[in-house]
């Protein structure tokens, strides 16, 4: 199901909405359009998906950067998903405070929350470590809605067939995936596009190892896989092996590992 009308009437809409807010308010940063109490459900309903950061009413600092930063990485390549901010002033005329007692927003700024279009209780961001960065909130997304969110070291080719992989348990369906990988592999003109491919088909072999035959799930492989893998994180290690065992994480997600949460991961359409 789409939510919300083509990418050239959806700027017209976000510029639209923008016209509705006080005078004195100013978009925070390019990607994103600053909501307040009067346009926040009018807007909202409009897209599948609203990634919305409450804040105080001058945001700053790397949070902020990292919020607005992946709202213009991402600006563009859907029409299914709207970053908003919302400044709460606890001052003067407490410019939407009435939105931070509706959604209970809590003093400690910012708070992050995923509201959707059918008007299903929001998700909130809430990362084991309190972080929040480009690729925490890529992780939230990715695990959170369908749409396609690329992760660092993830193709959305490959995570399409790792997709195929998951949704299905018959080891002639898997051996098949795995030589559709390995061709493209082999298509790949250069290194650096085809460095992705041996985490996925590491992965893959080693479900189709523990798996075969009823023996363990897909879904217990990739868990135990991922918690093997942040087990040697929480270690001492060089950076270019942090780096790349953090992408073997992100592969992993494309499997459906550390799928957690409120509310469960909707179908991605392939």
């Amino acid at each position: 199901m789409r939510y919300g009308p083509p990418v050239p009437v959806v700027a017209f809409a976000l510029l639209a909405a923008s016209a509705l807010i006080a005078p004195t308010a100013a978009w925070t940063a390019r990607g994103c359009v600053d909501l307040d109490s009067s346009t926040f459900d009018l807007v909202t309903r409009k897209f599948r998906y609203s990634l919305v950061k409450f804040d105080t009413a001058f945001p700053y600092g790397d949070k902020h950067e990292a919020f607005t930063g992946l709202a213009l990485e991402t600006v563009g390549t859907t029409d299914e998903l709207l970053f908003a901010l919302v400044g709460i002033k606890d001052y003067g005329e407490q410019d939407n405070a009435d939105l931070g007692r509706r959604f209970a927003i809590p003093k400690e700024y910012p708070v992050i929350k995923l509201f959707h279009g059918d008007g299903t209780p929001p998700i909130d961001f809430a990362p084991a470590d309190g972080e929040v960065t480009g690729d925490s909130l890529r992780k939230f997304l990715k695990r959170h809605t369908a749409l396609y969110i690329g992760l660092p070291g993830c193709t959305e080719r490959l995570d399409r067939l790792a997709q195929s992989f998951v949704d299905t348990v018959e080891p002639a369906e898997w051996r098949d995936l795995i030589e559709q990988v390995e061709r493209a592999e082999r298509a790949e003109p250069d290194a650096a596009s085809r460095a992705p491919y041996p985490m996925y088909l590491s992965l893959m072999r080693k479900i189709v190892k523990e798996a075969d035959g009823g023996r363990r799930t897909t879904v217990e492989v990739v868990a135990d896989e991922m918690k093997r893998v942040e087990k040697l994180l929480a270690g001492k290690l060089s950076d270019a092996k942090r780096a790349e065992l953090k992408l073997r994480l992100n592969v992993m997600l494309s499997f459906g590992g550390a799928s957690s949460g409120t509310r469960k991961p909707e179908r991605a359409e392939l």
